[in-house]
């Protein structure tokens, strides 16, 4: 959690000077733009669809072993996790593209 928040901070303070100029009719800002706007949609979507499948493989879990003893906390943090998990593979792969490009 800790290095999506930075790799989040990173790539918004990377960003903002390239959208700044796509605002100003640079293509390859406005490139960019659509590019984030893009990976955001698909990371909400793949996000909602690996918190749907958590959840319904922890729900099959309890219905084939009702006796089981279950850890609430740690199959919420399972969710959790497989939510968050679009939204850092993406924050971690823009910090690589931002900070290895050549000005």
């Amino acid at each position: 959690m800790m290095s999506l928040h930075a790799d989040a901070g990173l790539t918004i303070a990377m960003r903002m000077p390239l959208l700044v100029r796509g605002a100003l009719g640079d293509s390859h800002g406005q490139r960019e733009a659509a590019k984030a706007v893009s990976e955001k949609v698909s990371a909400v979507m793949e996000s909602g669809f690996a918190a749907g499948h958590a959840t319904a493989m922890f729900w099959w879990g309890m219905a084939l072993n009702p006796l089981a003893r279950i850890d609430l906390a740690a199959e919420a943090v399972k969710v959790a996790h497989s939510t968050l998990e679009p939204f850092s593979k993406r924050t971690s792969a823009n910090v690589a593209r931002l900070t290895s490009r050549k000005r």
